[in-house]
């Protein structure tokens, strides 16, 4: 099978979807299909297996330095690469500009298109002062959808969200896994542990990107609190970057460390190096941190909204608390800080449920689906000619 893959985010980006996008072309080399690739030019490195990688010039957003507004139509170079392809099937990974141009390919290829719903950027942009934009985006996002023969969804959260918001009900799920042999509890490092925390006894810790839609004012807040009510000594590390950081440093009391950005086997010590990790975003449409942190013996402490309400479960691999509430998430931490039993009760339960999500199953299903859009394209193909044939 041949794909042409368009994203507005790809490897080596540290995001979420950019992650999945690349174990997407990984998983389908070792399967013997064929992934094109069109993204803006994030990085002149070329990723490993990609059939092609096409990049549309851009500018970053000065709001959000991870994505990059891009030209919105692929050029006659780009055409010319598609065309030699000649991709069984587009999948349009993201709704911007690199989106619309594989949108508007496809359409004029008459090539089949899917597309996935994997960010909820309408939410993210009051955070931004473009609260007013939240209406006009989400109807950008239903025209869009609207034309794939298939949409993928990553959780049962989301796909209650777009349905309530006059989505189509061409949705399958397209969950997420995790590698858990890379995010395993013994990465644990006690020399990490002192060199970022010295003499603190509880780490929280936090992964991911440092932007205010992450919420993470909001447990800054709480940990203040959380240092106040308890004995133990605290320290909370927050894994990532992003716009937030200046604002954060300038407010986060005694204790807030920032690691930075980290990959690989070095982002896996700093999850299992925690003992509690706290996820205060509640616009998820998953949350890969958070079964990244379960993979790695953590229980979580996360919102009871969005994509997570799929992977934690309360009381038995962490606590669920009401978004945006600081009281209750201080009320759901502190007795994770208190219990050592319980951290352990609850990180080892975590664990287990991490070990049932493997990425092989993720992409097997999602291929599957693929394979189920050209099946019925193809049906469809052959009874229109027979139609004409007899009439």
């Amino acid at each position: 099978m041949r794909i042409a893959l368009f994203t507005d985010t790809f490897v080596p980006s540290l995001n979420g979807v950019a992650r999945v996008l690349g174990l997407l072309v990984e998983h389908a080399n070792r399967r013997g299909h064929e992934i094109g690739v069109v993204s803006p030019v994030l990085d002149d490195r070329d990723w490993p297996g990609t059939a092609f990688h096409l990049r549309l010039p851009g500018v970053e957003l000065p709001f959000y330095r991870e994505f990059m507004a891009c030209r919105p139509y692929v050029g006659r170079e780009g055409s010319r690469t598609l065309k030699a392809f000649a991709p069984d099937l587009v999948h349009l990974a993201t709704e911007a500009l690199v989106g619309m141009a594989g949108r508007s390919w496809a359409r004029a290829a008459g090539v089949p298109m899917v597309t996935s719903y994997c960010t909820n950027f309408p939410e993210y942009l009051a955070g931004y002062n473009l609260g007013l934009l939240e209406k006009p985006v989400w109807s950008h996002l239903r025209r869009f959808h609207d034309e794939a023969v298939l949409s993928f969804y990553p959780s049962e959260a989301t796909r209650r969200e777009l349905e309530a918001r006059g989505f189509h009900d061409r949705f399958r799920i397209w969950g997420r896994g995790v590698d858990s042999e890379l995010f395993h509890p013994r990465r644990r490092s006690e020399a990490l542990r002192r060199r970022l925390a010295p003499g603190a006894e509880v780490v929280l810790t936090y992964v991911g990107r440092i932007a205010p839609e992450k919420r993470l004012n909001l447990l800054v807040d709480a940990f203040s609190e959380l240092q106040a009510r308890t004995e133990a000594r605290l320290a909370l590390v927050l894994v990532g970057g992003g716009p937030a950081v200046p604002a954060l440093q300038a407010r986060a009391p005694e204790g807030v460390v920032f690691a930075g950005y980290q990959r690989g086997e070095d982002l896996a010590a700093h999850y299992a190096s925690g003992d509690v990790f706290v996820f205060p975003s509640d616009t998820e449409t998953f949350g890969q941190a958070v079964t990244e942190a379960m993979s790695s013996g953590l229980p979580v402490v996360a919102p009871a909204r969005g994509g997570v309400l799929d992977t934690v479960r309360p009381g038995v691999t962490g606590a669920l608390f009401t978004p945006g509430d600081v009281d209750d998430l201080i009320k759901c931490t502190l007795p994770l800080i208190e219990s050592p039993h319980l951290r352990r009760t609850m990180g080892a339960r975590a664990r287990l449920e991490a070990e049932t999500r493997s990425w092989s199953r993720v992409f097997e299903r999602l291929f599957r689906d693929y394979r189920e859009v050209l099946s019925s394209r193809n049906d469809s193909v052959t009874k229109e000619t027979a139609d004409r044939a007899t009439a």
